[in-house]
């Protein structure tokens, strides 16, 4: 029997939003506004390096997902304050086993750097996908 491990395959180029212009919208956590596009994006602490590094310690492949082969990507969707603390974290898209891996994965998240707009830190909406993907050993 062929034994299966975790890959994950980072895609660095960041899945953004198509909003329809640098408008603010009001999270609903705290009524403060939140922008969907800003000039500098929000990122995890040292880059991607560091943020598969983080998934490759609290990422959890589900057995059942192994079990039935399950793969495929999971699209999150957070704030990030202007502090870099994570909020309004759901899942967009992906199987549901894969789903409840990520989000378990992402409430141990460290604080990220905050977005940046006008020269000053904001509030902002970040979406991130995560891959799950099995391999044959």
């Amino acid at each position: 029997m062929k034994i299966f491990t975790l890959t994950l395959i980072f895609l660095i180029a960041l899945l953004k939003t198509n909003a329809q212009a640098d408008t603010l919208h009001t999270a609903k956590d705290t009524g403060m506004k939140a922008f969907m596009k800003v000039e500098i994006e929000s990122e995890f602490p040292g880059g991607s390096r560091a943020w598969l590094q983080f998934l490759n310690d609290h990422l959890v492949y589900p057995k059942k997902a192994v079990r039935k082969r399950i793969e495929g990507t999971v699209l999150l969707q957070f704030i990030v304050d202007k502090e870099g603390n994570v909020s309004n974290l759901r899942a967009l898209s992906g199987d549901p086993l894969l789903q409840e891996a990520a989000l378990k994965a992402m409430e141990d998240s460290p604080r990220w750097n905050p977005a940046v707009q006008d020269g000053r830190k904001v509030k902002s909406y970040k979406k991130q996908p995560i891959v799950f993907k099995l391999v044959a050993q």
